[in-house]
């Protein structure tokens, strides 16, 4: 049988293993950063022709 040191020192080991799961996993299917406009109707104002993507029509 295992002592309650062994008992209590795996259980603190679980618990920090799973600390942080939910927002991990929720990272992992929606993505961990913003989602921001990369190609913005000013930004291409301001950029030079060739620099500008094509529009697709």
């Amino acid at each position: 049988m295992a002592s309650n040191t062994k008992i209590t020192q795996y259980r603190r080991k679980i618990r920090h293993d799973n600390m942080g799961a939910r927002r991990k996993r929720h990272a992992r299917l929606h993505g961990s950063t913003v989602p921001f406009a990369v190609h913005t109707p000013d930004a291409d104002a301001n950029a030079p022709a060739e620099q500008v993507a094509p529009k697709a029509e």
